[in-house]
């Protein structure tokens, strides 16, 4: 089984970029130039967001001769899945009220922050 954190995997999914390159790489896998070339970014910028995406355990990539080839690690990403769909097989369709009172100190602390 993958080791994913599910904050470090949202935050990663979580920039329009890395996002970007996760639906990429959803396709086929990709070598930097060609990652560069499509986004229109600089070599070391989606170095780093595939380096965050690699932390997260979303994407691997493998050396072919001075190339280096990168994709996505189907099994994190179904970790990653199961653990969201866990959190929301927990959220309800009828949420119950709350029942909890604000003393009027804490809404006057709350009305003060605004």
């Amino acid at each position: 089984m993958a080791d994913i954190n599910l904050t470090v995997a949202l935050k990663a999914l979580s920039d329009p970029t890395r996002l970007r390159i996760f639906e990429m790489l959803l396709d086929k896998e990709m070598c930097v130039c060609e990652i560069v070339a499509e986004l229109k970014l600089s070599q070391p910028l989606v170095s780093h967001h595939l380096r965050e995406l690699k932390i997260a355990g979303l994407v691997n990539d493998r050396r072919e001769g001075n190339w280096i080839f990168n994709r996505l690690n189907f099994a994190g990403v179904a970790v990653l899945m199961e653990m969201i769909d866990g959190l929301l097989s927990r959220a309800s369709a009828d949420p119950k009220p709350s029942t909890y009172r604000c003393s009027d100190a804490e809404e006057g602390a709350i009305a003060g922050a605004n």
